[in-house]
């Protein structure tokens, strides 16, 4: 399998405010979800958590034509149960499983596991459903990405050891934010994903969209993803 290579440019899409978009989150989704669909058969997906997708995951299952061919995964969980009201999963639960999605294609992280029984467990089980490039690496069709006032996305942080891991698909990480203890995907299979799609809404996020869009840097973990296929999907207050 090889992919288009990716133009290194983080691309910018500015909306009017947050149901906008949100809606054009949604919007894009779907429409990479179609493409896989209709080249592979099957789309895999991982999910981003924290307060800004919600809407975008509520908007999402009604844009979707085909519903049962797409797998869902998680770009970072934190170490707690699923019904607990931090957990990732749970938003997922209540918006995108809520709105029709089969809960059976979701592949949840088990952060009620120990951190690195389960990181090891999400690798394998990741390695083991969706096929990998030429290197070995997963290719996820859409890896959608939240973005942090202090630059960091999925559970990677500024300056974090886990920004240099290349040898391990999901390791687990020590935040500098509550809940301490979490999951995440490494750059690496962030990387391959054929989309990239960074949602940031709000006044607080412009700077960090602004870091972003200054280049690589590890002081902005969102940054280091420039050599991927992204696009930067804002408001306008988040925009620089």
């Amino acid at each position: 399998m090889v992919r288009e290579p990716a133009d290194g440019v983080i691309h910018l899409s500015v909306h009017p405010d947050p149901e906008a978009t949100a809606a054009a989150a949604a919007d894009l989704i779907a429409d990479r979800i179609a493409a896989a669909q209709s080249a592979r058969g099957i789309a895999h997906v991982s999910l981003a958590g924290g307060t800004t997708p919600r809407r975008a995951y509520e908007l999402l299952a009604a844009r979707l034509a085909d519903r049962e061919h797409v797998d869902w995964w998680f770009g970072d969980e934190r170490c707690v149960p699923p019904d607990d009201p931090e957990s990732n999963y749970r938003l997922v639960s209540e918006s995108l499983i809520a709105g029709g999605i089969p809960a059976e294609r979701v592949h949840r992280v088990h952060g009620e596991d120990a951190p690195e029984h389960a990181a090891s467990a999400y690798a394998d089980e990741l390695a083991l459903n969706v096929p990998p490039d030429t290197d070995g690496m997963p290719v996820l069709d859409v890896a959608l990405l939240g973005l942090g006032e202090d630059g960091h996305t999925a559970s990677l942080f500024p300056r974090d050891p886990s920004l240099d891991v290349t040898d391990a698909l999901a390791v687990p990480v020590v935040a500098v934010k509550p809940p301490p203890n979490r999951i995440t995907l490494t750059l690496p299979v962030l990387r391959a994903a054929r989309d990239v799609i960074v949602l940031a809404t709000g006044a607080g996020k412009r700077d960090a969209v602004t870091r972003v869009l200054a280049g690589p840097d590890p002081a902005t973990p969102a940054s280091l993803l420039a050599d991927a296929n992204v696009t930067l999907v804002v408001d306008a207050a988040a925009a620089p």
